[in-house]
């Protein structure tokens, strides 16, 4: 025998739920554990860092195991004009979490300026962003759409669905990044207008998220003739800090053109969460191919934290795809002629040579 609950119009657990997870995910970045294979994501100062046209894709799949997994999507294109010391790029990011598929989708222009300091390229970078945020409001339980008796669930008039808004916001973020023809390290910060993302007539401000990240590109041996024996290893760090979560990515990937793989671990000693638990998270390996013009990623994070195996960890893909457009050849100065960012893998016979200092 069913019972019928009447209960006062007012939203359920899931609702509850759908606000602390919002709460969570509006003030936490989504991440991405190939950030290698998503630079602007890291630093605007490194837009336009490579002799050619960049095209990336990133795509993830955080805990599949669990009813609704958090997906996150990113595409850029970027590429450099020497004539003008000058990166220039464009990103779209979106990142869907929740049972009511919230959904918050940004875009961005980026831009970066290269100056020579020996042998050193400085690049400082910036970039202006529009977001929005989206969800299904259909896909929320309310107490009015209970009813035991008959097994029905009649739509809710709940007004306060009406005070749930899908809010639209600019923001803006800058970063610093020097970098040789063997090693790079940088600084950035997201979110500098710290703007408004509150569903509710509320005010919950986007948390600065600060970014401290290096590394250095070690050749083991090489043959300048034959690029497919090329081989080195690169060890790598990023740091992030954003509302009261510290986050510390450290890891090595080993390439011998053209298979690469990489072994990383996610989680910050010494320093416990604002629940005083272990910041613990993730062992990732990762694995791809790099050929002249195309490189593919793929990589497993295996949770280690108190989430246990059970989420089913995260799955993550990346496409990087680089290109030369020749129109009108031009020439290009010696005093703007500037060293190509080796990050992990170094294409030499991509246009590389004019970028060059003499």
């Amino acid at each position: 025998m069913f019972i019928f609950v009447k209960m006062r119009k007012r939203i359920l657990t899931i609702l509850v739920i759908f606000g602390i997870a919002f709460e969570a995910y509006a003030q936490i970045d989504p991440s991405f554990s190939q950030y290698y294979a998503a630079p602007m994501e890291v630093n605007p100062g490194f837009t336009g860092s490579t002799a050619a046209h960049r095209v990336i894709f990133n795509g993830r799949v955080q805990w599949p195991n669990l009813p609704q997994a958090f997906q996150t999507m990113a595409a850029s294109y970027d590429f450099w004009r020497p004539e003008l010391k000058s990166g220039f790029g464009i990103q779209v990011v979106t990142d869907k979490a929740g049972s009511a598929e919230l959904r918050n989708t940004s875009a961005r222009f980026s831009y970066s300026y290269k100056i020579m300091v020996g042998n050193w390229v400085f690049s400082p970078g910036l970039y202006f962003g529009y977001s929005f945020n989206t969800f299904d409001a259909n896909k929320l339980l309310f107490g009015d759409q209970l009813d035991y008796s008959n097994g029905t669930l009649p739509p809710s008039l709940d007004p306060n669905v009406a005070k749930l808004n899908q809010i639209q916001y600019f923001d803006t973020g800058a970063g610093l990044l020097l970098y040789s023809s063997n090693s790079w390290i940088g600084a950035s910060v997201y979110h500098l207008n710290q703007p408004n993302v509150s569903i509710i007539d509320g005010d919950s401000r986007w948390p600065l998220k600060i970014v401290v990240h290096g590394g250095v590109r070690l050749p083991i041996y090489g043959d300048h003739h034959r690029t497919q024996q090329i081989s080195s290893v690169s060890p790598s760090f990023m740091y992030r800090y954003q509302g009261g979560t510290h986050q510390l990515d450290v890891g090595i990937q080993y390439m011998v053109a053209p298979v690469v793989v990489g072994l990383w671990y996610r989680g910050v000693p010494f320093i416990e969460d604002y629940n005083g638990k272990s910041t613990r998270d993730a062992a990732i390996f990762s694995m791809g191919l790099i050929f002249n013009y195309f490189e593919f990623g793929y990589s497993y994070d295996f949770t280690i934290s108190e989430l246990s195996a059970r989420t089913g960890g995260a799955h993550e893909v990346s496409l990087i795809y680089e290109f030369e457009l020749v129109t009108h050849p031009r020439r290009v100065s010696r005093k703007n002629k500037i060293l190509p960012c080796p990050t992990f893998h170094s294409k030499s016979n991509i246009g590389a040579g004019i970028f060059r200092k003499n």
